[in-house]
This record gives C-alpha cells, structure tokens and sequence, in this order.
C-alpha cells in the first residue's frame, strides 16, 4: 500500500507541475490558458507502449515538458492487449544552436509514471496471494530514461505548428532495474528499452 500511495503521489505532482508553473511556458502567447497543450507528442515503444500519442506542456523557459500520454499493445500472441496512461517528465539543462534554425538538445533526463490496464494487472494485491507476496504493483510502473532530441523552426509566433522535433530516449523501469541489482547475471541490455519520438510545437 505504501508503494501505491508514493505512486499516486508522485503522479499528481507530475500532473499538477505545468498548472504551477504554467507562465513560464515556452510560448509567447499570453492569451494561451495554461490548460491548453504547448505541443502534441507521439512515440515509438519506450515502456509506456508500443505506439502512444498525447500532449504536452512547456515551462521553466522550456527546460521542462510534461507529457500526458495514452499507449496503446496489441494483443499479439496474447489474447488481451493492453491500454497504458502515462505521466511524463522531461529536463534538458542546456541546448546548441545550430544552422538554418536546428536547435539540439544533447541531454535530456526524466521519468514518467504509467498505469496498464487490463485484467492481467493489479493495484492491490489480489486475495489469491499471500500477504506481501508481490512488493510491487503489476498495473504501475515508474520509468527512467536519459535523451537527446533535435529541433527545427518551422512557422513563427502568428502560425499554429512553430518548430518539429525527433527525439530519441533510453530509459528503464524501476521493476527491471531492481531485478538487475538482484541478479547480476541480467545482461545491462536487457533492462533498457529504446523510444523515438517526435513533437510538434504550436
């Protein structure tokens, strides 16, 4: 229980971060309400689904983005696919500019909190397991990752889409990283998983 509370805690901060600091929002549309997303985001795997899509919010003078995403696996070989909500967080603490309006993003360093749904998951530990059985939560996941992302300028304040951006990610999550350090024999890349993504910013 006290797993889940720090989860759901930590989701709300997530959550509430862009609401907070919501003037310091990359844009320079005064007239944007904080609730209105600063760019639409889609990504490839990453932990969070094999294909997922959603918004998100820029501030700190756009050194950090919070992405609120919806993933999406097919069931494949299984019979069930799986639905995924994720909560996300990203900080890059400097950028280059480059020619003919490329900006990079050497370093970009986060997590996000993510619920699965669907009936192979659990919150609370089901009654057919003895107490303490699992430490964890099947249906949440926190998941770290290191970055870099490159951008260009396409539009200028008056037009809607103002740059593009590709980003590539490495990350992990907690359940596998706490596996590694309980049996070293895990080879590193088995707990990493890499996502590609892109973000278009109005």
């Amino acid at each position: 229980m006290k797993n889940i509370i720090k989860y759901c805690l930590l989701l709300c901060i997530l959550c509430g971060s862009f609401n907070l600091l919501a003037q310091d929002s990359h844009t320079s549309d005064t007239d944007r309400r904080w609730y209105i997303p600063d760019h639409a985001v889609a990504q490839f795997a990453g932990n969070i689904g094999l294909v997922s899509v959603g918004v998100g919010y820029s501030y700190l003078n756009d050194k950090v983005q919070t992405d609120i995403l919806y993933g999406f696996v097919p069931a494949f070989e299984s019979k069930t696919s799986i639905h995924i909500v994720t909560a996300k967080n990203a900080y890059h603490p400097f950028a280059i500019d480059l020619a003919n309006d490329y900006v990079f993003e050497p370093l970009r360093i986060g997590a996000g909190v993510s619920y699965s749904a669907g009936p192979q998951f659990f919150t609370r530990l089901p009654k057919r397991y003895p107490n303490r059985y699992y430490w964890w939560a099947s249906s949440l996941r926190l998941t770290p990752f290191l970055g870099m992302s490159i951008s260009k300028k396409v539009g200028h304040e008056a037009t809607i889409v103002k740059r593009v951006q590709l980003y590539a990610e490495l990350g992990s999550t907690d359940l596998d990283i706490v596996s590694k350090f309980d049996n070293e024999t895990i080879p590193v890349w088995d707990i990493l998983n890499l996502a590609i993504g892109t973000k278009i910013v109005f």
